[in-house]
């Protein structure tokens, strides 16, 4: 039998934090906000980084959008509603907080791409959608990130 390794030298008593790089999938709903929330609350006190990754659908070119505003509706909506939740946590941790977007078809992928591009230690995510009779309000981009994720995850209700 080996001995334990002594993780606690560095601060005498607690456990150490294994996560310092945190990735949550925002796309400004309740439970992507109870996500972002829980992401922060597991960061505590430490320093390390919570991103935010929305995926936002691919857009047509510019010039598609000659008569329309320059930001759509929906990645505006992404944009505001992160502001105001960072602006609500960000005195509650000395961790780094962002927001990264992407345009993408594949929302689950390019999250789990991204989380491994990026170096992160945990996933969390709003567990939000309709999964039918088998997997009953669990998402269909929550399940496919689960089980695609390199990483682990943490699926987190806005309740």
């Amino acid at each position: 039998m080996l001995p334990a390794p002594d993780f606690n030298h560095q601060r005498p008593g607690l456990m150490p934090r294994p996560f310092r790089r945190i990735l949550v999938g925002w796309d400004g709903s309740a439970d992507s906000v109870a996500a972002f929330r829980m992401a922060v609350a597991i960061m505590g006190d430490a320093p390390g980084a919570v991103t935010a990754f929305a995926v936002l659908p691919d857009l047509p070119r510019p010039e598609a959008y000659r008569d329309e505003p320059a930001v759509p509706a929906s990645t505006r909506r992404v944009l505001t509603s992160f502001e105001s939740v960072r602006a609500a946590v960000a005195a509650a941790t000395p961790a780094k907080i962002s927001l990264h977007t992407t345009a993408s078809k594949h929302v689950a992928r390019a999250i789990c791409d991204y989380a491994v591009q990026e170096g992160s230690d945990l996933l969390v995510m709003g567990r939000h959608g309709y999964g039918g009779e088998w997997h009953p309000k669990l998402g269909h981009v929550a399940e496919a990130a689960a089980k695609a994720s390199k990483i682990p995850v943490l699926l987190v209700t806005a309740r």
